[in-house]
């Protein structure tokens, strides 16, 4: 009975008509059931454990999940903040509104378009507990992710929408085979990687890179993730994929976008004591590199557990590749 409640709720997610939105989405506003296909993938992969979905952290895992959705829908040009849809999904029966207090927030009439403005509000939704058992269920997942597909989007938008499902199952399924494997000593080149798409791959060696460093440039230190969940850093290979195919974590970094740029040019290397090493062309006239000549002799940032360290075999093998002495 639960399910057939909820699968009745979310048919009738009220969605406002916009020129704007291609037939894609039935010509209506796309972002409640795209906000709830993240939402379910982050309660199925456990990274929401609860029935209380915080907003007071980083909102990187799901602002990336929503944008994979979103973009798949939506022509280019137009984006979204999962602030929207988040505040008004409190117009809706199974999902509440917090202030930090715990006081419920009607904020259905607030013209909510950024993450700071709903933090300025709330600092998390509640969704019904019966509901939040049926995300975790393989069969109640399936017919919720159905129901939201068939009700909100034409044939071809259930489509992209079904295989972006699968993309973003398959990518977690990835980053979690890489992190076990690198709890496991380093006696193959290749983790699994023939197995999944590259697509795959790269959403799922980003994801547990990047959540491995925090967030935070190994070299230079630097940490911003915005309100909205953008990060600063990318995941970057120690010896390229071309060169290795090995998406092993300890072939990655976590690499902010001058320092990988710096790093996939030989500019900057780590050395066997794990300090940053730079190229002696970095400061060849008229080259002024700023902060990258202030980097050597540094301690790089490393993950918190040892065994995801960077390892020195790829270290070695691009101070080799570039000549960098250590």
């Amino acid at each position: 009975m639960a399910l057939e409640s909820y699968l009745k709720m979310f048919t009738r997610l009220r969605r406002a008509p916009n020129a704007v939105f291609p037939e894609l989405s039935k010509g209506k506003a796309p972002h409640k059931p795209l906000l709830l296909l993240a939402v379910i993938d982050l309660v199925r992969q456990g990274v929401v454990s609860s029935p209380l979905i915080d907003i007071t952290g980083d909102l990187v895992e799901l602002n990336d999940l929503f944008n994979n959705y979103w973009r798949r829908v939506v022509p280019l040009g137009h984006s979204s903040s999962i602030a929207f849809p988040f505040s008004r999904l409190n117009g809706e029966p199974f999902w509440t509104l917090l202030a930090c207090d715990g006081q419920v927030v009607d904020a259905r009439q607030l013209n909510i378009t950024s993450v700071t403005q709903l933090r300025n509000q709330a600092c998390a939704a509640r969704i019904d507990p019966e509901l939040f058992a049926l995300m975790v269920d393989a069969s109640g997942c399936q017919a919720l992710r159905k129901v939201l597909l068939e009700s909100h989007f034409s044939a071809e938008g259930q489509q992209v929408l079904a295989e972006q499902i699968a993309l973003n199952d398959q990518a977690y399924s990835y980053s979690q085979t890489l992190y076990a494997q690198a709890h496991q000593p380093m006696v193959r080149e290749v983790v699994a990687a023939d197995q999944y798409k590259p697509i795959v791959r790269d959403q799922g060696f980003r994801r547990i890179v990047v959540k491995t460093y925090d967030h935070r440039c190994a070299l230079c230190g630097l940490r911003i993730v915005t309100p909205e969940g953008h990060t600063a850093v990318d995941a970057a290979h120690i010896v390229p994929w071309s060169a290795s195919q090995n998406d092993d974590i300890r072939n990655g970094m976590a690499l902010c976008k001058l320092c990988h740029w710096a790093f996939d040019e030989g500019m900057l290397g780590v050395s066997q004591e794990y300090k940053v090493i730079a190229s002696r062309q970095i400061g060849v006239t008229p080259n002024v590199p700023g902060i990258l000549q202030t980097l050597p002799g540094r301690n790089i940032l490393s993950p918190a557990e040892s065994e995801l360290w960077p390892a020195q075999k790829y270290l070695a093998q691009h101070r080799r590749d570039f000549r960098l002495n250590a």
